[in-house]
């Protein structure tokens, strides 16, 4: 049941039209409310879960049974990554991101972890560690996978409990 679905960002007034438009579309669920956790993070009041990500041009959201964390960014985005780099990520991070694609690569890594544990970027990502292929919050392996895709000149990472290397990915 795993999908990701996006379109151009333009196409829709807000995330959360989109969102509500695919309940209805594919999932003949038109009664649906969304909600936020304490952090941001939204949710709906039936069973299914979502997650969203928007980039300068594109949005892509998520949904599978289970709970689910998405991030993009555009391959091309201009960025200063090393200035980050240095004050965001740990050493042995560092030591893999020797470009702006690997800069931005453990960044969706990061972030969708932390969408999918309900947490904020401002107090969870410097805790997150994510090097040698491995997950980690502070001391503790995050029992999650991470799917990695390349999606229009967008790097996408997945982060949930099963792969989504098989998830359907619908462009809307």
């Amino acid at each position: 049941m795993e999908k990701i679905y996006y379109t151009q960002l333009s196409n829709f007034p807000n995330s959360e039209s989109a969102v509500l438009y695919l309940l209805k579309r594919d999932f003949n669920i038109s009664t649906a409310t969304i909600y936020r956790g304490d952090n941001g993070k939204p949710f709906l009041d039936i069973p299914l879960f979502f997650s969203i990500s928007h980039t300068k041009t594109h949005l892509f959201i998520a949904f599978s049974l289970q709970n689910i964390g998405i991030d993009a960014e555009q391959k091309n985005r201009e960025i200063d990554y090393t200035t980050i780099m240095q004050k965001k990520f740990h050493p042995s991070e560092r030591k893999e991101i020797v470009c702006k694609e690997d800069f931005l690569r453990h960044w969706i890594v990061k972030e969708s972890a932390i969408k999918w544990l309900g947490g904020s970027i401002a107090k969870d990502f410097s805790r997150l560690l994510y090097a040698n292929g491995v997950l980690q919050y502070g001391e503790i392996e995050v029992p999650a996978k991470l799917t990695r895709l390349e999606i229009e000149n967008h790097f996408v990472c997945v982060c949930s409990e099963r792969d989504f290397s098989k998830a359907e990915i619908i462009r809307i």
